[in-house]
């Protein structure tokens, strides 16, 4: 497989080439987007649909066909309804046990954290903002510093439970959930449908699954290996045709990948990537990074370092600027 062939693949399996017509339909195909900035979360979607705008992101939320929770590293994800109970009941232990440390450091003892879960059950009766879930919580006798992180850790505790999710600005219960597991095979189905070719090492580092435990339940007699990783079976890719998309911070089309060497020229990675190695607004053209963006004065500025087929680029940045 020659890297063109494989960045083709990527860009089809994550809908950069191939848009779907709705939220849920995205999300079946990628299974999650990240979200913990749900402007970058509008942005991702924005970018692999055609016919949507924030308002459809915000309706499917608000109506809980979408749920925005706790999934993959622990970090904030939206997933279908369909998918958060097998998902949380995958990803949510290890999650809660990654973050204890910290937890404890902010007086969230387990039992702390047990009680503060069984208060959120009575307390959560509509959706509340964050200093609103301190407020209730204090009212029956679980109290929180809000100048701290305590209320950060304490609502993402709950959500790996399964107990609560969280809407644009508010929390609210989560409920009717079908939290049965599907188990780890299930998840590397699910990512290199969305995400593949790709390595074991990419699984590990986009799902936060032990790597122990991702090559003991690893399916590789239902998968097909080739130079650029693992895939669920050959198939074709439309030629490469200078399809351009502007990518938002925190997106997975590059934080889905241990190597990143495939869509990311090292010289150019120091330009793309935070110090803490999330990537910042960019530019992919034919699933390569050429160039960064950002927002300014109402206008789209863009640097590049490769070359960007300037009619599509155009018409990226007005959808950008249309989407909001």
């Amino acid at each position: 497989m020659t890297a063109d062939r494989a960045r083709a693949l990527r860009m089809r399996a994550q809908r950069l080439t191939t848009p779907a017509r709705s939220l849920a339909g995205l999300l079946h195909d990628v299974l999650a987007v990240q979200a913990q900035d749900l402007a970058a979360a509008g942005l991702a979607v924005r970018a692999r649909t055609t016919g949507l705008s924030p308002a459809d992101v915000t309706a499917a939320l608000d109506a809980g066909e979408v749920v925005r929770t706790c999934a993959m590293r622990g970090a904030v994800h939206l997933l279908r309804r369909e998918d958060v109970g097998w998902v949380l009941a995958l990803l949510g232990p290890l999650n809660v046990a990654r973050s204890r440390r910290r937890r404890l450091e902010l007086g969230l003892t387990d039992e702390v954290c047990a009680r503060a879960v069984d208060a959120l059950r009575e307390v959560l009766t509509e959706p509340l903002t964050k200093p609103q879930v301190v407020a209730r919580l204090g009212e029956v006798g679980v109290v929180l510093d809000p100048d701290t992180a305590a209320p950060a850790y304490l609502l993402a505790y709950a959500a790996n439970k399964g107990v609560v999710c969280a809407g644009e600005t508010t929390y609210r219960l989560l409920d009717g959930i079908d939290g049965r597991p599907r188990g780890v095979a299930e998840l590397v189905r699910r990512y290199l449908r969305a995400h593949g070719p790709a390595t074991v090492e990419d699984f590990v580092v986009w799902s936060g699954v032990p790597e122990v435990e991702v090559r003991a339940a690893w399916p590789g007699e239902e998968l097909v290996e080739g130079k650029h990783g693992w895939q669920l079976a050959v198939s074709d890719a439309e030629e490469l045709d200078g399809t351009v998309r502007l990518l938002g911070p925190f997106d997975t089309f590059l934080l889905g990948y241990a190597d990143r060497g495939l869509l990311l020229d090292r010289a150019h990675a120091p330009l793309v990537q935070t110090a803490g190695g999330a990537p910042v607004p960019h530019v992919v053209v034919d699933g390569q990074v050429r160039g960064v963006w950002r927002r300014r004065e109402g206008r789209v500025v863009v640097e590049q370092f490769g070359h960007i087929p300037v009619s599509q680029l155009d018409v990226e940045v007005e959808s950008v600027l249309a989407w909001g």
